[in-house]
């Protein structure tokens, strides 16, 4: 039995939200690099970036929360249809 030309519409649509969510969320979660000139690992941490020249603390959104709930969303959808 074939799915539906809306089942299918459906379920490509959600599939592309979460990929758009997914790349909102890594966008949100890049780490900054700071390159430049050589700078002591003091200097570097009074502007705010770690000895390795990533930025500090700047690694977490601020919904963690509600970040975390729409992973839980996420996983739940991933489930393969079997109609």
């Amino acid at each position: 039995m074939n799915q539906s030309v809306y089942l299918r519409l459906a379920t490509l649509f959600v599939q592309l939200d979460i990929k758009r969510e997914e790349k909102a969320w890594r966008k949100a979660h890049r780490r900054i690099r700071y390159i430049g000139e050589p700078l002591s690992e003091h200097m570097l941490k009074d502007i705010g970036f770690e000895k390795d020249g990533l930025s500090i603390g700047h690694t977490v959104a601020p919904q963690y929360k509600a970040l975390r709930e729409v992973a839980r969303i996420r996983r739940r959808l991933r489930v393969n249809l079997t109609t």
